[in-house]
C-alpha cells in the first residue's frame, strides 16, 4: 500500500504485520482496510485477482476504502 512515496503497511515472509506510524491517523474504518489488506497478503503476496477476491470477501466495500486513502493520504500527517 504505497502512496505518498512510503508504504503505509506491510507483510513479512515470517507473516509479520508491520504499520507506518502515520497509518493510526486515518479513521478506525480506513484502518480496518489496511489490516485486512495485509492479513490477506498471509495467503497471497502480491496483488493478483486472488488476492482482491479474498479482500473482497472479508470487505466487500474495500474499493471505497482503497479510494479514500489514495484521496487524503496527503493529509494524514496533520
Amino acid at each position: 500500500m504505497n502512496y505518498l512515496g512510503f508504504i503505509w503497511a506491510s507483510c513479512t515472509k515470517k507473516n509479520l504485520l508491520q504499520f507506518h506510524w502515520k497509518s493510526m491517523m486515518a479513521p478506525p474504518k480506513i484502518i480496518d482496510y489496511m489490516v485486512v489488506h495485509e492479513l490477506c497478503h498471509i495467503h497471497h503476496r502480491n496483488h493478483t485477482d486472488l488476492f482482491w477476491n479474498e479482500v473482497d470477501k472479508v470487505m466487500p466495500d474495500y474499493r471505497g476504502r482503497k479510494l479514500w486513502l489514495k484521496k487524503h493520504s496527503a493529509g494524514l500527517d496533520l
